[in-house]
């Protein structure tokens, strides 16, 4: 399959592939509250680096989400905390999906002075934090522009790699319902099905196994939903003894049940997985830029999905002023 692919980007990603040949030892990271295209993309780089033998390691600062164990290679993902590392055994951090090094939480420790940091990402918000920053901001994923290493570098695609770059194509394209999705996408998801791929094995594994407690934290949530500017701003939240009950209940995908009043435009879910500590996840169906909102606060993401946390702000406070920039930003249209 012949897609385009611009010369800058071609030579980015042919650096890339240099200095991971070049490198003694690579860590891959990604942002803390994985997602699908968090963890797709850091499957497929590690089965890349295993198959050239290359001492690697996928190191996140929070643990697998459990319905993405069904990839065949889910347990390559360890935990910071989990883990005993010597950092100068690896020269090279390869940092996927992640606005800014923050992100990655506390595997930020294994920097040293003789480490490179790549910096691959899609975020218009991203800071160019890296020694290498190939930052694609109108890529669907991580997975699209990895297929797109792979086939610039002439590095064949397994199996086990077409489904960690279907898991991050259908997970940042909300299973190509997005913005993002594009001509490119479906071509390289098509070639995807064509190596043997299954669609619905992988929308019954990410959106068809929940779990109890997914369905009872989601119900709360529904029951604590807030409505402004005549019902076209939706706000609802999960508080710190939801998660208490509940500790393994995985909240990704919950605010999108939230949005589907026909009345919305903007809607937020706000999460306190730590006592007092609130993160925002916000949404837009239309023209309102919610990236541009959670970078009041320090956060980032896209023009439709972003999120940030409220710092210092206790919770009211933190939602009032959250509510003021979105209405802030309808009035502008």
């Amino acid at each position: 399959m012949n897609l385009k692919i611009n010369d800058d980007l071609a030579s980015q990603l042919r650096l890339l592939n240099e200095w991971i040949i070049a490198s003694r030892g690579v860590i891959v990271s990604s942002h803390v509250n994985p997602d699908g295209d968090n963890i797709g993309s850091q499957l497929a780089l590690g089965e890349y680096l295993s198959s050239i033998g290359k001492k690697y390691l996928i190191l996140d600062e929070d643990p697998l989400p459990r319905h993405y164990a069904f990839l065949p290679n889910s347990n390559q993902v360890n935990r910071y905390s989990d883990t005993a590392i010597v950092p100068k055994e690896y020269d090279l951090l390869i940092v996927v999906d992640s606005g800014d090094l923050e992100r990655i939480g506390t595997v930020v420790k294994v920097i040293h002075p003789e480490m490179k940091v790549v910096n691959l990402d899609h975020h218009l918000s991203n800071t160019r934090f890296g020694q290498l920053n190939i930052v694609v901001e109108g890529a669907s994923s991580i997975g699209e522009m990895l297929y797109y290493f792979f086939s610039v570098n002439g590095i064949g695609i397994t199996a086990n790699i077409a489904s960690d770059l279907y898991l991050s194509i259908v997970s940042d394209t909300g299973f190509f319902r997005y913005d993002s999705t594009g001509t490119g996408t479906h071509l390289i998801a098509a070639d995807l099905i064509e190596r043997g791929i299954m669609p619905n094995y992988f929308h019954t594994h990410v959106n068809m196994m929940k779990t109890l407690g997914f369905i009872k934290v989601l119900g709360r949530s529904l029951t604590r939903l807030e409505l402004y500017e005549e019902n076209s701003i939706a706000f609802s939240s999960i508080f710190y003894g939801d998660f208490q009950e509940f500790p393994d209940v995985d909240t990704e995908g919950m605010i999108e049940h939230i949005g589907t009043l026909d009345t919305v435009s903007v809607f937020c879910l706000i999460k306190e997985k730590r006592e007092k500590e609130y993160r925002a996840s916000l949404r837009s169906k239309y023209d309102i830029d919610v990236a541009k909102i959670a970078g009041e606060f320090g956060g980032g993401g896209h023009k439709r999905a972003a999120g940030c946390q409220s710092g210092s702000l206790p919770l009211e406070e933190f939602k009032t002023k959250l509510i003021d920039s979105i209405k802030r930003e309808m009035r502008l249209l």
